[in-house]
């Protein structure tokens, strides 16, 4: 390999926007970007139920837990068997604020969507853990694929084939949930692991964008310059459509990296020498003549 060759190395760049809205009082989405041993952690979460009913410490909570028990694991614990069990742990924690089941208000819970990113030698990958209807997508070669499916009344109609797609946004059912975190003793997650290549945007966001800008907008947008001129561009433009709800997205995207690596220890000491001849040859000379020239 020669000392001037370029290596071109893949890094990953991240993004994150939360916003209330236009309408709602208060925020009850979270999102998170954290690197930890496991890998680089994001999550988004949506807090589920009436504004005044905790829903916001329901998400912060979640993604809280969700990340203190991840953090905790070492780099070689199996991914998808992290995020299952910390799913578990942050249900078990917040399930008991719901102490009073004849008082609604005091009902709370969030979906979730968590995804661990690796990169390792020869690959990069995500694996992504959801429940509810936070969604993640895949930007590749500027075309959009969803990732996920909803855990939703709406989905289930679909899964049936007994609404179109084009139904979907607004058929009265889109609010209803099937799985949520924080409701019932038990929750069952979704996880899969996605291959990612160099030129590969993630996006994971909550209902409150994918609800009110076209996937057809989310592909746009989500193609920006940079990860995070496209995050915001992506919360601005659900804003201009209504921002109806609370918005969160957390985004990341590999790129390449171009590298010149350092001399070798052989090249050094090679030039070392060099550079200890030339010196010596010109004191040699130098010395010459002044033994027998100069005189």
């Amino acid at each position: 390999m020669s000392d001037s060759q370029v290596i071109v190395q893949p890094s990953i760049l991240f993004a994150e926007e939360c916003d209330r809205g236009t309408l709602r009082q208060v925020n009850q989405d979270a999102v998170l970007h954290v690197s930890i041993a496991l890998g680089d952690l994001m999550i988004v979460a949506d807090g589920v139920g009436g504004e005044n009913s905790g829903v916001v410490s329901a998400s912060q909570m979640a993604v809280q837990l969700i990340h203190s028990y991840l953090a905790a694991l070492p780099d070689v614990y199996p991914a998808d068997k992290a995020i299952r069990e910390a799913a578990d742990h942050a249900n078990a924690k917040i399930t008991p604020v719901d102490k009073d089941p004849e008082v609604p208000q005091l009902r709370v819970g969030t979906t979730v969507i968590i995804a661990i990113v690796q990169q390792g030698q020869d690959d990069a990958h995500a694996w992504i853990g959801h429940i509810g209807d936070c969604r993640a997508y895949l930007v590749r070669a500027g075309r959009l694929s969803r990732l996920t499916k909803d855990h939703s009344g709406v989905q289930s109609l679909l899964d049936r084939n007994l609404i179109a797609p084009e139904e979907a946004y607004r058929h009265p059912d889109t609010p209803v949930l099937t799985r949520s975190l924080g409701v019932k003793p038990e929750v069952e997650i979704d996880i899969e692991k996605h291959s990612l290549v160099v030129g590969d945007t993630l996006l994971l966001c909550s209902d409150g964008l994918w609800s009110s800008v076209p996937e057809i907008e989310i592909e746009r947008m989500a193609s920006g310059p940079t990860v995070g001129v496209a995050a915001l561009d992506l919360l601005h433009l659900a804003l201009e459509l209504g921002g109806h709800d609370n918005i969160s997205i957390a985004m990341a995207r590999l790129i390449e990296t171009r590298d010149i690596p350092r001399k070798s220890q052989h090249s050094n000491l090679f030039a070392g020498i060099l550079v200890l001849f030339v010196l010596a040859f010109i004191g040699l000379g130098v010395l010459t003549y002044l033994t027998f020239i100069a005189p």
